[in-house]
């Protein structure tokens, strides 16, 4: 049955017609005019019937008013439909609307959408918009976090579209709106239905659609808007966790961090009592409460003393304040900073402090007490390393040694194999066949000779000596003389340096840093689970001016922190969902990194030129295992990796977006096209004749029925029943 509003009236197409009104009166007149009044004439013989007439007369009459006000209706209704009348209803549908429609819904999955029950209301709804649906209609939906469509393709399968939705959730990352339509009319596009329009889902936060986002070139579709939000829930109280910072305070020694934690109020109310907790290791440490102004935000200060070694898993979270969960946590990491235990081999000291061999390596790796530096330096001689623990060190420096006992060859080597780094520096006590016989396999190439370009006191030295030239950008030892200023280690100048033996096809060294000749300037090798690196100038002054130039101490720090295979990736770097984490891993793993996301999913990736990089799908602790991850391989973890990686704050404004938001994604030709299919305010014209037509057969079936005698309608009763004529023979 058709429903029409109260305040609907009744249009004619054909109003001229309505005269055949005036036709109703034809059968009335047609009665009056036949009905003969009868002369009444006394007849005795008739009298006895004349009681049983009377009732008859009665029912006669009644069934003769019944035809008259059929035959009445009859010519009505004939002319109400010939008016073709019509009435204006928001439940009818219009012609166009009849045909083919393809409808692609935009929901918005965005980590806003859990507030309170929005994501609930979202799934009814798009579930309610698929009903709505005619058969020949064909639907897809996209989301608004994801680049790729939950239904890419248009269908008329409707139980498909369901089954693609029933299991979408909100993602942890802010929708976007703009890129959701963008896809919507991608598919769109591909469609040749004659209607075609888009269907958003969402509660049209601001998060969900930056301020000033204009897309290129408008669509070419009708946007319909379908809000999440129910009256009254147009502002709607919201904190945020936007930030963490923290620093070791006093001395490596006292291990206290202070920790800032900034909190912002995004709702139009202050916020008061507002409960912040500092979580260190999955143990709650410390809580402080501060009142946040509407639109403002605050920082908290916590300082926690950490006595724990390795990475520190942190939250800083705020405590029921609002609907929405998922900004209310902020997840990181402290690396309490790992010492690199470097033991250094004096081959040259000397009671002038310039003139010894370790003067500048020494005040490049540690320059003082208040010194920052991880790179804890012990200082020994030759005859001193025959009487050291060498697994109480990270790396071993050989600088300038003449020889070995034979006693520390075996140590030595074992050390390396062990996974220790050695660093190599030569010079003038530097004897080729003595390094050849003694250190073998530990070497990355074979001493040839000394080749000596210049003295320092040569006025032309300048013209004759060599420079630095050639490195390797994307080793980790040179990837920070790929920022500016890193081009200094050209401007060095070398006196003299050691030639090496040409490399064999089997080497298995690398070199890291050339001279400008071609000759190596720094090589690498591998010998087991330690590396080698052999620098063939000096780390003095005796052969080159390397050491007053500023590219020194970074190269001295980052072969240290490479050969004790640590990390230089920075933890302090803040990661957000949907954003790429990059890790340098030069020097931590062989083949690749296995990443443990924080729903326990694994990520297997493979360094290029020293770096992972992947995408973070998921807020929370990322860590990272070295080749195998397997049960047994924890001393294969990488715990400098582990960092954390929390929701982008964008997403955390629920302020409603305004009405005209999204005007700039329909093009004038859609505007057009709207209004053009609803001109009376989204009213449809419902036409009413054919319902008049119906009312006309059922009138005349009415009349023929009450016109015909009694004996022809039961002879007719009789014969489909197959019942026999009353008095006939059996």
């Amino acid at each position: 049955m058709l429903a029409l509003s109260q305040e609907a009236a009744v249009s004619f197409l054909e109003p001229l017609f309505l005269l055949g009104l005036l036709a109703g009166g034809v059968p009335l007149l047609v009665h009056l005019i036949n009905r003969q009044k009868a002369v009444r004439r006394p007849f005795p013989a008739l009298k006895l019937l004349q009681k049983s007439n009377q009732k008859v007369a009665r029912s006669i009459k009644v069934r003769q008013w019944i035809l008259l006000l059929l035959r009445v209706l009859a010519v009505v209704f004939l002319a109400l439909a010939l008016a073709k009348p019509y009435v204006l209803s928001s439940r009818g549908i219009t012609a166009e609307e009849r045909m083919p429609t393809a409808v692609v819904f935009v929901v918005d999955t965005g980590f806003s959408m859990a507030h309170g029950d929005w994501w609930p209301r979202a799934k009814r709804s798009l579930d309610e918009q698929i009903g709505r649906l005619r058969p020949w209609d064909e639907v897809a939906v996209v989301s608004t976090t994801s680049s790729q469509a939950v239904l890419a393709r248009l269908t008329s399968d409707h139980a498909e579209a369901r089954r693609a939705v029933a299991n979408l959730t909100t993602a942890q990352r802010p929708g976007e709106i703009d890129r959701g339509l963008m896809a919507a009319a991608d598919i769109l596009s591909t469609s040749q239905l004659p209607n075609r329009r888009i269907v958003v889902i969402s509660d049209f936060s601001r998060g969900s659609l930056a301020d000033g986002t204009q897309p290129e070139l408008a669509l070419g579709y009708a946007i319909e808007q379908v809000s999440v939000r129910q009256r009254g829930e147009d502002s709607v109280t919201n904190l945020a966790m936007i930030g963490v910072e923290y620093e070791q305070e006093g001395t490596p020694q006292e291990r206290t961090w202070k920790i800032d934690a900034s909190v912002r109020n995004l709702s139009e109310h202050d916020a008061s009592q507002v409960e912040l907790r500092l979580k260190v290791g999955g143990q709650l440490v410390a809580t402080d409460v501060v009142d946040v102004a509407a639109g403002k935000s605050v920082t908290s200060t916590f300082r926690h003393r950490i006595e724990a070694a390795g990475a520190q898993k942190c939250v800083v979270e705020i405590v029921g304040a609002d609907a929405l969960a998922e900004d209310d946590t902020w997840h990181f990491t402290i690396h309490p900073r790992e010492r690199v235990r470097a033991l250094l081999v004096n081959g040259q000291p000397s009671t002038i402090a310039q003139d010894d061999e370790l003067f500048f390596l020494m005040r490049a790796l540690s320059p003082g007490p208040s010194s920052e530096s991880p790179i804890v330096p012990t200082v020994t001689t030759v005859d001193g390393l025959e009487n050291r623990e060498l697994a109480g060190f990270d790396v071993v420096v050989l600088a300038n040694v003449a020889r070995l006992a034979p006693a520390s060859l075996p140590r030595l080597a074992k050390f390396v194999e062990d996974g220790g780094g050695l660093f190599i520096t030569l010079g003038e006590q530097a004897d080729p066949a003595i390094y050849n016989q003694q250190f073998g396999e530990l070497l990355p190439r074979p001493l040839r000779g000394l080749k000596q370009l210049a003295e320092r006191s040569d006025p032309d030295a300048p013209v004759k000596t060599t420079r630095f030239g050639h490195a390797r950008r994307d080793h980790p030892v040179f990837r920070v003389f790929s920022l500016p200023g890193g081009g200094s280690i050209q401007s060095v100048q070398v006196f003299s340096y050691m030639l090496l033996e040409p490399s064999p096809a089997d080497e298995q060294s690398s070199v890291l840093l050339s001279y400008q000749d071609n000759a190596p300037a720094l090589l690498e090798r591998r010998v087991g689970q330690g590396r080698v690196v052999m620098m063939t100038t000096s780390v003095d002054r005796e052969w080159t001016d390397f050491p007053i130039r500023t590219a020194y101490l970074p190269l001295m720090r980052r072969t240290m922190m490479y050969l004790a295979r640590r990390s230089a990736s920075r933890g302090e770097a803040k990661h957000i969902v949907g954003g790429r984490v990059r890790l340098e891993v030069a020097g931590l793993v062989h083949e690749r990194v296995i990443a443990h996301t924080p729903s326990g999913g694994r990520l297997v990736l493979e360094p290029v030129e020293g770096e992972v990089a992947f995408v973070a799908e998921e807020a929370g602790f990322y860590e990272f295992w070295a080749d195998d991850d397997e049960s047994g391989a924890e001393r294969n973890r990488i715990d400098q990796l582990t960092l954390g990686v929390n929701v982008d704050v964008r997403g955390s404004d629920l302020r409603p977006l305004p009405a005209n938001a999204l005007e700039p994604w329909i093009s004038a030709e859609a505007h057009a096209a709207a209004a053009s299919a609803q001109p009376h305010a989204n009213q449809r014209r419902v036409n009413l004749w054919s319902k008049f037509l119906f009312l006309i057969t059922l009138v005349l079936l009415a009349e023929t029925i009450l016109g015909t005698r009694r004996s022809v309608l039961a002879k007719i009763g009789r014969r489909l029943l197959f019942r026999p004529e009353p008095g006939a023979e059996a």
